[in-house]
């Protein structure tokens, strides 16, 4: 696969996840030695760029990097931690939905979608299933 191929697969996969989700956002990152990188980002705000780095811990994506798998919260300033998160305080995030992307067995990076609206309802199974099948599809195009 092209270089050119995976950007259009990356835009596809947000694309769809944003409007399967009804979110604001949506991001493919790789992490590496700590440092969440985004790779691709479609956002109603572009808020995040492509290329822009951060600091892990300063991400929701810790979380599922810590944990290794599908993180899905629907209220985030309701979640006593979570509300005072270095990320919340500077953009106020609330529903947010992520899983691990995985090249040779180890995390690679997240796939993620978020919203500065509340999620009235919890993300159903269907929900987690399509974002991990997302993120396989991703997975084959690192091997």
């Amino acid at each position: 696969m092209t270089e050119q191929d995976i950007k259009k697969l990356y835009d596809k996969i947000l694309s769809e996840g944003l409007q399967h989700f009804s979110m604001m956002m949506g991001i493919v990152s790789h992490i590496k030695n700590d440092i969440y990188q985004i790779i691709a980002v479609k956002s109603v705000s572009n808020v995040f760029v492509a290329g822009e780095s951060f600091p892990l811990q300063s991400t929701y994506c810790r979380e599922v990097v810590d944990e290794g798998k599908t993180v899905a919260l629907t209220e985030i300033g309701e979640k006593p931690g979570l509300c005072k998160h270095p990320l919340y305080n500077g953009l106020s995030l609330e529903a947010y939905i992520s899983t691990p992307i995985y090249k040779a067995g180890k995390i690679w990076g997240t796939l993620n979608f978020s919203s500065m609206k509340i999620k009235n309802n919890p993300f159903t199974s269907d929900e987690i299933n399509f974002i991990e099948e997302c993120s396989e599809k991703i997975s084959r195009t690192l091997s």
